[in-house]
């Protein structure tokens, strides 16, 4: 009885160290999007571009502020991107945030970056991982943020 118990042990040990590393060696994906914030509005709006070629990163530190990953990548046409991350990070502080951009929309924001939790041991089953949209702005704003930016109607206080 006793051998039986030490066997049931041992599978159930094994079992419980198969799923700890079941996803140790998977990737994670940082999704996103970084636009133009071309009427200095805080968020997108129907005449906000889309920056192609922007870069982004993914970084991820120890508890003493030592950079343990970096990863970067350029925006797609559509202003997408999409970052792989190998393994789990889940005792570390990961961000995403916008490196540089190639428009004359090249300004840092306060909408340039995000925290990104690159583990499964927090109930999200799925590999990727979305953040942003992440945004510049340009030293002028567009001729026309005005009427778009009226369209929001939340600067008017008749309601």
């Amino acid at each position: 009885m006793a051998k039986l118990s030490a066997f049931c042990g041992l599978i159930a040990l094994f079992a419980l160290l198969g799923v700890a590393n079941a996803h140790a060696g998977h990737n994670f994906y940082i999704t996103g999007k970084v636009y133009c914030d071309n009427c200095d509005a805080g968020y997108p709006t129907r005449i906000s571009p889309a920056i192609s070629g922007a870069t982004v990163a993914v970084e991820c530190k120890d508890g003493a502020g030592q950079r343990l990953f970096y990863n970067e990548q350029r925006t797609d046409n559509d202003g997408l991107f999409n970052i792989a991350v190998q393994g789990e990070h889940e005792h570390e502080a990961c961000e995403a945030f916008t490196v540089s951009s190639p428009t004359s929309c090249n300004l840092q924001t306060d909408s340039n970056r995000g925290p990104v939790y690159l583990t499964h041991n927090n109930g999200i089953d799925s590999d990727e991982r979305k953040t942003g949209p992440f945004a510049f702005r340009s030293t002028t704003n567009h001729p026309s943020c005005q009427a778009v930016l009226a369209e929001y109607n939340i600067y008017n206080d008749s309601d």
